[in-house]
């Protein structure tokens, strides 16, 4: 199993912090006009927070490199695949959940409902896609 690292990735080193500096500086702005100095504040640090972490620790650390797309090798493709499949069983359960309520509640057609239906008809759409004849990837 070859683990070389791909040379193409050197410029998305410094992706995740340019994306969560622009996130961080647009909620301080918004939080700001909401008048709420507090968290206009704490929220961009919190995110910058991040997106320093990782991108400086990417060099020592898989889970800093895996949270900052430096997807080098099939061993790091494989355990973001991987995580992000939990990710989607987790998030199912939860919508499912949140649809039994809005079936209890006699509110079927809320947020979880539709969120289920944009998943469902995702997942549909994706399988059909993949499974077409010589496709692997989108």
């Amino acid at each position: 199993m070859p683990t070389t690292p791909s040379t193409g990735r050197t410029p998305t080193r410094w992706a995740v912090l340019a994306l969560t500096s622009v996130v961080g500086a647009t909620m301080a702005v918004v939080m700001a006009v909401r008048g709420d100095i507090k968290m206009a504040i704490l929220l961009p640090a919190i995110t910058i927070g991040y997106g320093l972490t990782v991108t400086f620790s990417a060099s020592h650390s898989d889970v800093a490199a895996q949270l900052s797309g430096h997807e080098e090798d099939e061993r790091r493709r494989l355990i973001s695949l991987r995580a992000a499949a939990a990710t989607g069983n987790v998030l199912v359960a939860a919508l499912v959940c949140g649809v039994a309520y809005e079936l209890f509640h006699d509110e079927l057609g809320g947020p979880f409902t539709m969120l289920s239906a944009l998943g469902g008809i995702t997942y549909i759409i994706a399988s059909a896609a993949y499974t077409r004849a010589g496709k692997t990837s989108l």
